[in-house]
């Protein structure tokens, strides 16, 4: 069986983290994690950092300095904690890594970014928060893996995800911009970037990924 989008409604452990500009409330998350699987004998095998707000800027004078820090918060420092309380219970070198249906061969942790927050293929502008923090993203993508090069070798890698314009709550105000197959459903988004996560391999570690499979410029 391929690896696909089964693996998010089943036989998985589910930790609600409902401030995510909260470092305690993440802190707190691991705390429960590490009681409930003993990073002795566990391990995370797929992690996805989806954090995200948008204030659409189309000027200069629309940024506003607390939505722009909310938008950072939120966007850039959340992945940033999630990755600071939850990657020990990445694996390591001497981790013996178990074949899994529907998963990757190795662990993948997987920052959810935005072809916006791409400064190549940046030909619009405005947007400057929402960018900006995504862009950033990308950068803590990178940083992490190469951390995850040292400590884990090729059992673990990071990678940054584009999952295309999905009809959620979170695009609806910008729906009647897409065409129609271009604005996906959150089951065939999901699918795709599971697609992608799994076939993801030690080349491609690091990098910035659409939906499609292709790379996104930095």
């Amino acid at each position: 069986m391929s690896c696909n989008t089964r693996y998010l409604y089943r036989n998985h452990y589910k930790t609600h983290i409902s401030h995510i500009t909260d470092e305690q409330t993440i802190a707190d998350a691991a705390s429960k994690l590490s009681s409930t699987f003993p990073q002795k004998t566990s391990y995370l095998r797929l992690a996805l950092a989806i954090p995200g707000i948008l204030y659409p800027e189309k000027a200069p004078n629309q940024i506003d300095y607390n939505n722009s820090l909310r938008t950072f918060q939120t966007n850039t420092l959340g992945p940033m904690m999630l990755i600071k309380h939850l990657s020990p219970f990445l694996p390591r070198k001497a981790t013996t890594l178990e074949e899994l249906e529907n998963l990757p061969s190795r662990a993948v942790w997987a920052n959810m970014s935005a072809r916006v927050g791409s400064i190549t293929d940046n030909g619009l502008g405005g947007w400057y928060s929402y960018r900006a923090s995504k862009a950033a993203v990308n950068q803590v993508t990178k940083t992490f893996d190469n951390h995850l090069k040292t400590s884990a070798g090729e059992k673990a890698m990071a990678i940054s995800l584009h999952p295309g314009t999905v009809k959620t709550e979170f695009s609806k105000e910008f729906w009647g911009n897409v065409k129609e197959e271009k604005l996906f459903s959150p089951e065939f988004s999901a699918e795709k970037l599971m697609e992608v996560i799994c076939g993801r391999g030690l080349d491609d570690r690091g990098k910035f990924w659409d939906w499609k499979g292709e790379e996104v410029p930095p």
